[in-house]
């Protein structure tokens, strides 16, 4: 049995059940097991008690002897890294899709009635990012991003001291399915590789 475990974390409206819950079913052909952690952005319950659920999740999982790495899409970017800074020790490493991590004051009016959680795990990326050695766990983030995406622009999905990739698309939902499918093996190779 593969004891390697991608935790994957979907962003607002995700259909992460459905479409994208199907799509990452197929990494089992690259040699991980992966789980979808669904994280209600649209209720109005606080962020922490939502990343307290994902850190517990990580932290069975890792003592049960799985390797444990997190894959982020959009503001699921955000709960990826806030997770990983809570425990690094535990997590392998940590891919995110167009995800927001920097300039949380750019999120519009929308997202932030809507979405009070998701204002608060983006205000906390900077802080778990600070927390995190250039050096060394900064390294274990990739991110990946599209040539063009009016929902989230290139440069608030850049990791300083990670990985950054820019991918030939045009769009943020476009973005996402296409890394999903078409992306995956790349960066779930290197999550392997980290594993070694």
């Amino acid at each position: 049995m593969n004891n390697h475990i991608v935790i994957y974390i979907p962003g607002i409206g995700d259909d992460a059940k459905k479409l994208q819950g199907t799509l990452i079913k197929k990494w089992r052909l690259y040699g991980v097991q992966a789980l979808v952690h669904e994280m209600p952005w649209m209720d109005q319950e606080p962020f922490a008690p939502k990343l307290a659920r994902l850190i517990a999740l990580i932290k069975e999982l890792h003592g049960q002897n799985h390797i444990v790495s997190l894959v982020g899409a959009s503001a699921g970017a955000g709960a990826a890294i806030n997770a990983f800074a809570a425990c690094k020790d535990k997590v392998n490493g940590v891919v995110c899709i167009a995800g927001k991590v920097n300039n949380p004051d750019s999120i519009g009016n929308g997202y932030r009635r809507r979405s009070p959680s998701f204002i608060e795990s983006a205000q906390q990326v900077q802080f778990s990012l600070d927390a995190l050695d250039q050096r060394d766990a900064r390294t274990r983030i990739m991110s990946r991003y599209a040539f063009f995406d009016p929902v989230i622009p290139r440069e608030d999905s850049i990791v300083l001291g990670g990985m950054n990739k820019t991918v030939p698309t045009i769009g943020h939902a476009v973005t996402i399915v296409e890394q999903l499918v078409v992306g995956a093996p790349r960066y779930l190779r290197w999550l392997k590789q980290l594993a070694k």
